[in-house]
């Protein structure tokens, strides 16, 4: 049974633009030219991908930690802060005990290395926070992924080893389209109860 034919409905709508204007050529009794849907779509799109990056909440880190100085210029492997990116679910987070190993003293010229220093002098204890999550029913261990299959950081993280600063949001959308994408390239397991619990 129809609704009330004056009340707003998105379906009605929607199939009173698309009949309008038509998907290709000119618009159905109106003369306007199909690409404007086109367009419309565009922008649809674009506002989409803008929406998508802005609407997870930033992450805060207690320290505006530079990967690149400890990745490239000081040469350090991911496992050095990352214990157990080759053996365990997750990949752990660098804690006081980890920077304490170069920060006792302050390192450089950088108000964020002194702040380091500081806080391990202080007895203060540095937690950062994740910036990578997964839904819950989803099982993935780093130890299945980076230590047997060897993958690389930078097909899940993105660039994050050449950040200076921390990002707010993680770099790369981490959904089943990302995950279904990788397994079909390396001829991985497809199989739902492999990666869902």
């Amino acid at each position: 049974m129809m609704g009330d034919p004056r009340r707003f409905s998105p379906r009605r709508h929607i199939w009173r633009v698309l009949t309008n204007f038509g998907v290709g050529g000119e618009a159905q009794g109106k003369g306007r030219p199909g690409w404007i849907i086109a367009v419309g779509v565009g922008v649809v799109a674009v506002a989409s991908a803008a929406l998508f990056a802005t609407s997870t909440p930033p992450v805060p880190q207690p320290i505006a930690f530079n990967h690149l100085k400890h990745t490239q210029d000081l040469g350090l492997a991911c496992e050095f802060c990352h214990k157990y990116v080759k053996t365990g679910a997750h990949a752990g987070l660098p804690d006081e005990q980890t920077c304490i190993m170069c920060h006792q003293s302050v390192q450089g010229t950088s108000e964020e290395a002194a702040k380091v220093t500081e806080l391990i002098t202080a007895g203060e204890p540095i937690r950062f926070n994740k910036l990578f999550r997964l839904e819950p029913h989803v099982f993935y261990t780093h130890g299945r992924h980076v230590g047997i299959a060897e993958l690389e950081c930078t097909n899940c993280h993105g660039d994050i080893a050449d950040s200076e600063r921390p990002p707010k949001r993680a770099l790369v959308k981490i959904d089943m389209d990302f995950c279904l994408d990788c397994h079909l390239e390396r001829g991985e397991s497809l199989d739902c109860v492999a990666c869902h619990r």
